[in-house]
């Protein structure tokens, strides 16, 4: 059973030969930025929309009820 050493040491190889062009990186990017967003202003999960509740008020663009 490899250690966490190994494990990290291994995960470091693999993440430095790991080549991503810049848009790759930009499209990841915006991705995680458009998922995060959307979690924020347009989703239904209770726990989510009661939290940004006051948020999406005061923006007055995103009806929420």
């Amino acid at each position: 059973m490899p250690t966490i050493y190994t494990q990290a040491r291994r995960h470091l190889r693999i993440t430095r030969h790991l080549k991503m062009n810049v848009a790759q990186k930009a499209f990841i990017t915006l991705a995680i930025i458009g998922v995060v967003l959307y979690t924020m202003f347009f989703t239904t999960t209770p726990m989510v929309h009661d939290y940004f509740h006051d948020l999406r008020h005061s923006l007055m663009l995103i009806p929420c009820h």
